[in-house]
């Protein structure tokens, strides 16, 4: 019998929450949540994330975009009313004593491994799967 090793289908990058906004982008669309973040692995990089909320979210939660030429990776993450609803309540809960943080579920590339994202060279893009937060509150 052979014991083959247990491969992930998936990574997992942290954000740490320095600001968020709600945005209004138009008088007859919806509201946005805007975090600016901190990713873990990027210290010299700037990350804004915009959470939408659809009626019938994707198989993909998101997906981040990163820029070779720019230290700028932008996030658009899709989720169901419920969930933006869990994400507002959570922004008006007031600054928390120490920063959120989300951890994003990346489906496996080769732009990142282990958790670390090496040099950029060229623009990727980072599917989403999943997405999870950590709020103190105390």
């Amino acid at each position: 019998m052979k014991v083959l090793p247990f491969t992930s289908s998936s990574e997992e990058l942290r954000l740490t929450v320095t600001s968020a906004e709600i945005l209004s982008p138009g008088l007859s669309r919806d509201e946005e949540i805007s975090f600016s973040c901190e990713i873990s692995s990027l210290p010299n990089h700037n990350c804004n994330m915009i959470f939408r909320s659809v009626t019938k979210p994707p198989e993909i939660a998101g997906r981040m975009n990163f820029q070779a030429d720019r230290p700028l990776v932008t996030v658009e993450v899709l989720v169901s009313t419920l969930d933006f609803q869990k994400v507002t309540k959570m922004c008006y809960l007031g600054e928390p004593i120490r920063p959120i943080t989300f951890y994003l579920k990346i489906v496996k590339s080769p732009e990142i491994s282990d958790g670390e994202i090496g040099e950029i060279k060229k623009d990727f893009v980072l599917n989403i799967k999943d997405i999870s937060w950590r709020h103190p509150l105390f």
